[in-house]
């Protein structure tokens, strides 16, 4: 992590869980013993963090990974930096992301696209996982799909879990490009993953036009509450 701006000094970041200041807090907006406190116990799992293949649909991505799952206190983090602009919170769920990209090296990614949230920027344009496709553009050295876009209005977060699948048939499509993507392995990026609905609708799209290969990242798998 890189050092304490000047700026620090005069404006400290202080903990979003628990109100303290160090270095921590400072660089992903919660402090060391917080950090300690709740994401090493899902560090220590052995297990790798993947989405086990729902079996009551078909699924069009070949494999999906998570960084954290969602408790209570993830929970509230992931509301503070969507709703309420603690976009250093972005770091703090990007940990473990060297961990997960290790499980890709034998077979890197060629292009990444980050899920749109919605058809054009609003109040909020600002993506949870904004940070973390940053990242991993810088680690793959590999460009970014901007055809994706969102073409419906509605917001999935709102929706029931049957109306979530609906809503993903319709709500994504590609915009008119003359860019090859055969034969590649797309990064699909989002924020959290809930019923699957929309990166596996966004998966049907991409094998539709001829990828190889669909991985998905997300910041959080729902559940755990």
């Amino acid at each position: 992590m890189r050092g304490v701006s000047f700026l620090s000094f005069v404006f400290p970041k202080f903990c979003v869980a628990c109100g303290s200041y160090d270095y921590f807090s400072e660089i992903i907006a919660v402090c060391k013993p917080c950090t300690k406190k709740h994401y090493l116990p899902q560090k220590q799992n052995p297990e790798p963090n993947q989405v086990k293949h729902p079996i009551d649909r078909f699924v069009f991505y070949d494999q999906a990974f998570y960084l954290q799952r969602r408790g209570h206190f993830e929970k509230t983090l992931f509301q503070a930096l969507k709703f309420e602009n603690e976009r250093p919170l972005a770091k703090y769920f990007c940990l473990g992301q060297r961990a997960l990209a290790k499980l890709l090296e034998s077979d890197p990614p060629d292009l990444v696209t980050l899920v749109p949230s919605s058809p054009k920027s609003g109040p909020r344009p600002y993506h949870s996982a904004y940070a973390f496709l940053t990242k991993w553009k810088n680690l793959w050295k590999i460009r970014g799909d901007t055809s994706l876009r969102k073409v419906s209005v509605d917001k999935q977060s709102s929706l029931g879990f049957e109306s979530r699948f609906f809503h993903a048939k319709k709500a994504f499509g590609f915009a008119k490009s003359d860019r090859i993507i055969a034969g590649l392995h797309v990064l699909i990026v989002d924020d959290i993953f809930t019923t699957g609905a929309t990166v596996n609708e966004i998966a049907r799209l991409y094998k539709q036009a001829g990828v190889r290969k669909v991985t998905c990242v997300v910041l959080l798998l729902s559940g755990g509450d």
